[in-house]
C-alpha cells in the first residue's frame, strides 16, 4: 500500500486523542507525530537504499515487525514518562497500534512480497489471503498501474481523511444541530 492508507491512519489517531476544544498546534503536532510513526517502518526503504543486501533493511521485513512496534512503543513510554507526561502507557499502546498497522495492513496489500510481522521469532514472510487494499505501482507514476489503484486507494481512505481534516467547530455545530431536533 502507498503512504495514502498509511498516513490516513496516523492522521485518525492524532484526531482521535485530540479535544474537540484543544489546541490547534497540539492537533497538528499530533497528526504529524503519528502520521510518521505510522510511516515508521517505511524507514527500511531508506535504510536499504544505503546498505543494500543487509538483511534487516529489506523491505516489508523486520521493520515492519509486531516486535518492533512494541519497541518503538516501550521507547515511547520512556520519553513520556521522563518528560512528565500523564498516562505514559495509555500513550504507548496507542503508539504500539498506529506502528503496527503498518505491516498489519501491508499483508492486506496487492502485492506478492509478504510481511515478516514475527521477527525475530520467524522470519516468515505473511500475506493476508485476501489482497484487497490497492498497491498503486511507485515505479510507473503515469501509467494505469499506478493511477487506478491510488484513485482505489483515495476512495477507500477518503472517509478517514475526511474525519482527520473536518474542522471541529462543523462537527460540534452538526452535534448541537442534531441535539436540538
Amino acid at each position: 500500500m502507498s503512504l495514502l492508507g498509511h498516513v490516513a491512519i496516523g492522521v485518525v489517531a492524532g484526531r482521535g486523542v485530540t479535544d474537540v476544544r484543544g489546541d490547534g498546534e497540539a492537533l497538528v503536532g499530533r497528526l504529524v507525530g503519528f502520521s510518521a510513526l505510522a510511516l515508521l517502518p517505511d524507514s527500511d526503504l531508506i535504510l536499504g537504499a544505503f546498505m543494500p543486501g543487509v538483511a534487516l533493511f529489506e523491505h516489508r521485513g523486520p521493520s515492519h515487525s509486531l516486535v518492533v512496534a512494541a519497541v518503538v512503543a516501550i521507547v515511547a513510554a520512556f520519553i513520556l514518562t521522563a518528560a512528565g507526561q500523564s498516562h505514559p502507557g495509555r500513550w504507548a499502546g496507542l503508539v504500539f497500534l498506529v506502528v503496527a498497522s503498518h505491516g498489519l495492513i501491508d499483508t492486506l496489500g496487492q502485492s506478492d512480497l509478504g510481511v515478516q510481522l514475527l521477527w525475530p521469532f520467524s522470519d516468515a514472510r505473511i500475506l493476508a489471503p485476501w489482497h484487497i487494499l490497492p498497491n498503486p505501482a511507485l515505479e510507473h507514476p503515469l501509467e494505469r498501474a499506478f493511477v487506478t489503484p491510488l484513485v482505489a486507494e483515495v476512495l477507500l481512505y477518503l472517509p478517514a481523511w475526511l474525519y482527520a481534516f473536518t474542522p471541529r467547530s462543523w462537527i460540534a455545530g452538526l452535534r448541537g444541530r442534531l441535539a436540538a431536533r
